[in-house]
């Protein structure tokens, strides 16, 4: 991955490498700045709601500890009191009147006493499994407490807060034989009031020392539990005094959120200007910079494409003066060295192709002459002089009057030569095809470069003693501004190290790799020999010249 964002980095132009690098430079301090920004902001505000949160707990934590306190008070106030709790434990004996007259004058003044003194206490209740039942509406069988939903078997006092309503369940003093328990029902907003919506920010619930949920700011609908709400919110958490019970705030952080996104904001914006005048300053100066470079990549551009003619240079002193006027005299002695390399591969191309005529003349003629010597001493024949005929035009072809260059058509008529020749010493055990296009027999071509070609053809492609079917096709044409001489047989073919050591060595003196380097030297590189051969099937070799 780090290599290939190197590799990415080293195709950008140089100018877009400096306004990238001086980019990025600019802007780690900018991101670290504004991160450090919106972080100190954030924390900021998140402690400041904190601290509100904190106070507003704390009020709520005593406002609700009063309330709870009171009604404590005024439920021992009626159990501490003689009179009222002798009526639950006297043992009437079916004296009805004399229980009457302890509810008309004991009990009954100080409910309406209690009730008087706090509006929004809805009613008391009593439950109990003496003698009183049915004295009042408001007695009822200790069995309907004991059946109620909210009721668990709790003894003394006990704050229930059931389906909106808000329960003081206190045990009376009791005999031996009876249980009794009074019931305040006490309204609901009265005493949860101050918690509804504090705050957009702060969501409110309340806790019982069983971790059970007394009271939630929202309808239990509209959020779908306390750990939902808690997993992006803060906690803060307060104990009540008087009760069991644990206030937990939860705070929203989105608004501190906001508050420091808004400052990061103005940061930002303020540093984007600073950086779009740095942007302004940064391109002025690359652009100068690269300018040079820009111009001394164009004429490198002009030499790569072999216009060696380019003048390189330059008036400055500093750096890229020095490399310019260095690259421009380099330039020229590369010209120089061009020169004397061409001149010197020129006069080795022509002593090499002078040592190939001289190594082939004898060679060739010596056994051509014993060949027509022993067909001489055995027939008398036509035959005879032809061949002595075929060879001196042979010879004539090849030696060409000292010239190098020839006509397609003349360099025919020289393997024409040259195949008769070797027809007849091979007993006609192959057979010749021209392929010859007229429209090319006049153009001009570098001399001697077919017949090591077909030599090759016939010395190697039908090495096989007694083989029959030997086929050889020589074909001329021009094809896209350039002339095809093809030189195909169908013998016994070559492996590609075969074809390699071919083009690269001299294989026997056939001079194969000499046509390759003669051609490429008088054309240029991109002319030359190509092969394609299969074992057992044959070779073809395709020799490419421009069309001049």
């Amino acid at each position: 991955m780090i290599q290939l964002i190197k590799n990415k980095f080293n195709d950008i132009k140089f100018r877009n490498k400096l306004l990238l690098s001086h980019l990025i430079i600019a802007l780690i301090p900018i991101i670290l700045l504004g991160l450090f920004s919106f972080i100190q902001s954030y924390r900021t505000q998140i402690k400041e709601l904190k601290s509100e949160a904190a106070s507003s707990l704390n009020q709520i934590s005593n406002i609700l500890d009063y309330k709870i306190n009171r009604y404590n008070t005024l439920a021992e106030f009626m159990v501490l009191n003689r009179d009222f709790s002798d009526v639950f434990i006297n043992n009437y004996e079916e004296n009805y009147f004399a229980m009457y007259l302890d509810f008309r004058d004991k009990v009954d003044p100080m409910i309406s006493h209690i009730k008087l003194m706090d509006d929004n206490i809805e009613g008391i209740t009593f439950y109990t499994s003496g003698d009183l039942l049915g004295i009042r509406e408001n007695i009822l069988p200790l069995s309907e407490l004991k059946n109620k939903a909210w009721y668990a078997g709790f003894r003394g006092r006990q704050w229930v807060i059931y389906d909106n309503n808000v329960y003081l369940v206190q045990e009376l003093i009791s005999n031996l034989k009876d249980s009794n328990f009074m019931v305040i029902s006490i309204n609901f907003d009265s005493i949860f009031s101050d918690l509804d919506k504090l705050s957009d920010y702060i969501f409110v619930n309340i806790e019982n020392e069983k971790n059970q949920i007394v009271f939630n700011e929202k309808k239990p609908e509209e959020i779908s539990s306390i750990a939902a709400m808690s997993e992006n919110r803060l906690k803060i958490s307060g104990e009540l005094k008087n009760i069991d019970w644990t206030i937990h705030y939860y705070l929203s952080n989105a608004n501190a959120y906001i508050n420091a996104f808004g400052i990061f904001k103005i940061t930002v914006y303020v540093i984007l200007l600073s950086l779009v005048i740095t942007f302004l300053l940064i391109y002025i100066f690359s652009n100068n910079f690269t300018r040079r470079i820009i111009f001394l990549k164009n004429k490198v551009d002009k030499v790569e494409q072999n216009n060696l003619d380019v003048i390189i240079q330059s008036t400055s002193k500093d750096e890229f003066g020095g490399l310019t006027n260095g690259i421009g005299k380099m330039l020229e002695r590369i010209n120089g060295l061009i020169f004397q390399v061409y001149q010197a591969e020129i006069a080795k191309k022509e002593s090499e192709y002078n040592k190939l005529i001289s190594q082939i003349n004898p060679h060739f003629l010596y056994n051509t002459l014993s060949f027509i010597h022993w067909r001489a001493l055995k027939k008398k024949d036509i035959e005879t002089s032809y061949m002595v005929t075929t060879l001196a035009k042979f010879y004539r072809k090849t030696l060409n009057h000292g010239r190098n260059m020839v006509t397609v058509e003349n360099e025919i008529e020289h393997i024409h030569a040259y195949l008769d020749l070797q027809y007849i010493m091979n007993d006609g055990k192959f057979e010749v095809e021209y392929q010859i296009d007229e429209a090319i027999l006049n153009h001009s071509i570098i001399h001697f470069i077919l017949q090591p070609i077909v030599e090759n053809a016939l010395k190697h492609g039908f090495a096989e003693p007694n083989a029959d079917g030997n086929q050889l096709t020589i074909a001329a044409y021009p094809e896209n501004e350039e002339i095809k001489m093809v030189v195909s047989d169908n013998g016994v073919g070559m492996s590609s190290e075969q074809q390699k050591q071919l083009l690269t060595a001299d294989s026997g003196g056939c001079g194969v790799k000499n046509v390759n380097d003669r051609i490429k030297l008088y054309y240029g590189k991109e002319y030359g020999l190509e092969m394609e051969s299969i074992q057992g099937e044959g070779t073809t070799v395709t020799l490419t010249i421009p069309l001049t």
